[in-house]
């Protein structure tokens, strides 16, 4: 099925909101794109849109806004993020979010967290708000789309298997199981790959430091995913979203006695 969602973004100063469009976009599996490139499009074709930016003066950049002046009256979800210098939010959202409801789009959702600035007083102390956002921003992000946009994000099937085999050295268990007639099959445990949807274009083979990856049948294979160290590059560069890391507190131990006398990969 063609995905009906795009966000919208513009980050000209840190790159602060454009890490949230980029974990957002990956989560959700659809585009994410600059104010520039959205003007150009017909943005009546997506159910859903996200609009994003740093939060400049009081609200979201002009570009925000101009790109929202040009949306039609058709029925469509949208929702809100964006980086900022404040403690708090406040009002910075409202003048976009009247703009768009003003348009008839329901606003399903607003995210927002603090960005790295250093302008004004903050460059007497070398920054406001340094390092953010962070991982755990990130990953804020992330629950934010899955709670507001379930639709678009791919279930985790493995979550979905009752019993699962024993995980042994050089041996792939492999798993099926049927979601709305149609048969899901998935490789691995710790590092699970759904062959329903990798496409064998070879990125998680090309990214992942310890060669934990294969290709076979023009399909990826975690052909040693106890060597796994829980980088994540493969999840995050895999675009058809295909792979997933499953692990608890046990098995993170278990990455450092297994790897604690490497010197070098």
């Amino acid at each position: 099925m063609e995905n009906k969602c795009l966000i919208v973004y513009e980050s000209i100063y840190n790159g602060n909101t454009e890490k949230l469009a980029r974990v957002m976009a990956h989560k959700l599996g659809c585009r994410f794109i600059r104010t520039k490139k959205a003007l150009t499009e017909d943005l009546s074709q997506y159910k859903t849109i996200g609009f994003g930016s740093g939060i400049y003066f009081g609200s979201h950049h002009p570009d925000i806004f101009e790109v929202a002046e040009k949306l039609d009256h058709s029925a469509q979800d949208v929702f809100l993020f964006s980086s900022r210098g404040a403690p708090i939010l406040g009002k910075y959202h409202q003048p976009l979010k009247n703009l768009l409801v003003g348009k008839g789009k329901k606003v399903v959702g607003e995210f927002s967290v603090r960005g790295y600035d250093e302008t004004g007083p903050w460059v007497i102390i070398g920054g406001g708000n340094c390092g953010k956002p962070d991982e755990k921003d990130l990953k804020e992000a992330v629950k934010f789309v899955q709670r507001r946009l379930p639709q678009y994000c791919v279930p985790d099937y493995y979550k979905k298997i009752g019993k699962k085999s024993p995980i042994r050295e050089g041996f792939i268990n492999t798993y099926r199981l049927f979601e709305d007639n149609k048969e899901v099959l998935l490789k691995g445990d710790f590092v699970t790959i759904n062959h329903s949807l990798c496409n064998g274009c070879g990125k998680c083979l090309k990214v992942c430091p310890l060669k934990v990856f294969e290709l076979n049948d023009n399909k990826a294979v975690p052909q040693k995913e106890l060597d796994c160290t829980l980088c994540r590059l493969c999840e995050i560069n895999c675009v058809k979203r295909a792979i997933s890391l499953h692990y608890n507190w046990r098995d993170t131990i278990k990455v450092a006695i297994r790897h604690g006398k490497k010197v070098s990969l």
